[in-house]
């Protein structure tokens, strides 16, 4: 922490198995903390896909998956003793373990075996922190530990092959100006917005709009094949299949982000875009997007309806809200 020289080249682990959004939102404080800490470099203990939106982080240092038997063994009553462990975490000084219950125990068990400072850092809010924003809750136990942290969002900056890249298949679509990036999706199919409001601005943004739309769909939404085939039908692109640095770069090129309660909304805020995160049965005050330009919005409906659609009938967008912040943005 304080009073550590950068010649001691200080090393830092990081343990996160999370999804998405919960991976950003833990990045978020570590990523503030990398610029005040003497860490030469942050190793993360986390899912490899999720670790490559850092590349470019001068502090980035190795990844290592977080599948195997390790942790089995780390959480089991007896075997946690003479597991073997490896040099990252043996050489670490310090090690931040984000996650629940069982990660705690975790903590515990390498805090005895380690020389390491080991921080474990509750992932997201019990129930009695129903209403905490997420960010608040990590930077509010961060700093209990006596790891200083204001708040800033996280601001993810893609390496300039992966934006060329990006702006290539931009091209090949035909788009040569900032596009609308819209994903309904989210990996809680109950967080998705009925599709007939994605039906109905998706056609008013064609109709009222000089911006091109893009559809996007992530590997869990084979649900909404039927949508997606209409939509595409009907001169929407399709954006699919694209790894995750691939995608963050893709939406640092795009004007505007529309989307669910889901990780590629908090990615999206994270690349800076202005982004409308839309959500229903989750509180938006807990879960809601980062970003200078990230607005929440909360909607009711009835979870029969997320599905049902009829292509046949002419969508008419009403809500006046996000149609006022598709326009204000369209500005900036």
């Amino acid at each position: 922490m304080t009073g550590v020289g950068p010649s001691e080249k200080r090393r830092a682990v990081v343990f996160h198995q999370g999804a998405l959004g919960d991976f950003l939102m833990a990045v978020s404080v570590i990523d503030e903390l990398a610029r005040t800490s003497a860490w030469a470099r942050i190793d993360f203990w986390s899912k490899p896909e999720h670790v490559s939106l850092l590349t470019g982080k001068s502090y980035l240092g190795e990844c290592h998956s977080p599948e195997g038997a390790l942790i089995s063994r780390l959480l089991h009553d007896s075997l946690w003793r003479t597991a073997t462990l490896p040099d990252f975490l043996i050489e670490a000084d310090d090690l931040f373990i984000f996650g629940q219950a069982g990660s705690r125990l975790m903590a515990e068990r390498l805090s005895a075996r380690l020389s390491a400072k080991v921080n474990w850092v509750q992932s997201f809010p019990a129930a009695n922190d129903a209403h905490t924003h997420i960010s608040r809750f990590l930077r509010r136990q961060l700093n209990g530990l006596g790891w200083p942290v204001s708040g800033e969002p996280l601001a993810l900056s893609p390496p300039v092959s992966e934006k060329q890249a990006a702006r290539e298949f931009l091209h090949k679509l035909g788009i040569y100006s900032k596009p609308v990036f819209i994903h309904p999706g989210s990996g809680g199919r109950r967080k998705v917005w009925p599709l007939t409001n994605w039906h109905a601005l998706l056609d008013w943004i064609r109709r009222t709009s000089s911006f091109q739309a893009l559809l996007s769909v992530g590997p869990a939404d084979d649900y909404m094949d039927e949508f997606t085939g209409a939509m595409r039908e009907a001169g929407v692109p399709i954006v699919s299949g694209l790894t995750l640095l691939r995608l963050s770069a893709l939406l640092s090129l795009c004007g505007i982000y529309i989307g669910s309660d889901s990780g590629v909304s908090h990615l999206a805020a994270a690349a800076g875009i202005p982004t409308i995160a839309v959500f229903g049965p989750t509180d938006p005050r807990v879960w809601a997007p980062q970003g200078r330009n990230a607005v929440a919005v909360r909607r009711k409906w009835k979870e029969a309806d997320d599905f049902t659609w009829a292509p046949s009938k002419k969508p008419d967008f009403q809500d006046k809200e996000i149609a006022g912040l598709v326009k204000k943005f369209q500005k900036v």
